[in-house]
């Protein structure tokens, strides 16, 4: 799957696919250097004593074999990479607002817009802008999370179903909190939510 100079435009980046692509092999260097090192085994359970085995199952830990890619380790790893590579630049969230970069930079340290730093700059993940402009809401339902969350567990909440979300009641299926928002749900709802992430 190929992203287009136009798609990337409607949404605000001014980057050539091209250019996200190298900077998407930059920040997996950047995240993979940041990692902690140590020796990883796909088969835990051969790690420890038989009494440890027991201790640590009747704990609650899963020592099972791992299958090759299903390490979560890898998969937060990705995810974050990801949403670093598509997330816009202060001078492009800028321009998507039609503001200022001040103004940016004044509404990330209010918590109204969600920045993740990536080196010494700020990039302001996608999930927040829509056609162009703002996620309706959003800004709200931002300032209620608790800025120690980790970035990838911000877009998985933001984009995954909620189970206290439901536009219509008679629908069986949950929504994400973005999706609540750009249907014109109450930015309380998710806001009161958030304050539990």
């Amino acid at each position: 799957m190929e992203l287009t100079d136009e798609e990337l435009r409607d949404r605000g980046i001014r980057r050539s696919p091209e250019d996200i692509a190298e900077e998407a092999r930059r920040l997996v260097y950047y995240v993979i250097s940041e990692m902690p090192t140590g020796r990883w085994t796909a088969d835990p359970g051969r790690e420890f004593t038989e009494e440890e085995i027991v201790a640590l199952k009747e704990g609650g830990l899963d020592l099972s074999v791992r299958e090759v890619g299903s390490d979560p380790l890898a998969r937060t790893a990705a995810k974050y990479v990801a949403l670093l590579a598509s997330a816009l630049t202060t001078r492009e969230a800028a321009g998507v607002l039609e503001v200022g970069e001040s103004r940016i930079r004044q509404r990330l340290r209010e918590g109204t817009l969600y920045g993740v730093k990536a080196g010494r700059e700020n990039r302001l993940p996608a999930f927040q802008f829509e056609g162009g402009g703002e996620v309706p809401g959003i800004a709200e339902v931002l300032a209620r999370i608790d800025r120690s969350v980790h970035p990838v567990a911000v877009l998985n909440w933001f984009m995954l179903p909620n189970p206290d979300l439901y536009l219509d009641e008679e629908e069986a299926r949950p929504v994400s909190p973005r999706h609540w928002l750009l249907s014109g749900g109450d930015p309380e709802v998710p806001a009161h939510l958030a304050e539990d992430l």
